[in-house]
């Protein structure tokens, strides 16, 4: 018989993750930094880059589930929902960024 301070214990380890996504243009660069784990919602620090440039034209944090591009100059970032008891499809569950290009 184990004693109970011999029991097997389950961790979850967080790792921290570096993200660069290109705009369909490629003229404009994404880089996502946030901790990869079990938590839900996930905190990101972005920032966006003008690439002929390699000037920051954008900066933030946003707490949700996921960030892509929409298009060649917004953002689309996915909310954190949680748990719903009924299922609204209706509901608009992402907020869009604009990013405006300083030239």
């Amino acid at each position: 018989m184990k004693k109970p301070e011999e029991e097997n214990k389950i961790t979850f380890s967080e790792k921290n993750v570096v993200k660069e996504i290109y705009n369909a243009k490629k003229s404009m660069l994404l880089v996502l930094n946030y901790k990869s784990g079990m938590n839900q919602p996930i905190t990101f620090n972005y920032k966006v880059l003008d690439l002929p440039s390699k000037e920051i034209i954008k900066t933030g944090v946003f707490i949700g589930n996921k960030i892509e591009w929409l298009d060649n100059t917004s953002l689309k970032c996915y909310e954190h929902t949680g748990m719903i008891q009924k299922e609204d499809k209706s509901l608009d569950n992402y907020k869009i960024i604009k990013i405006t290009n300083p030239k």
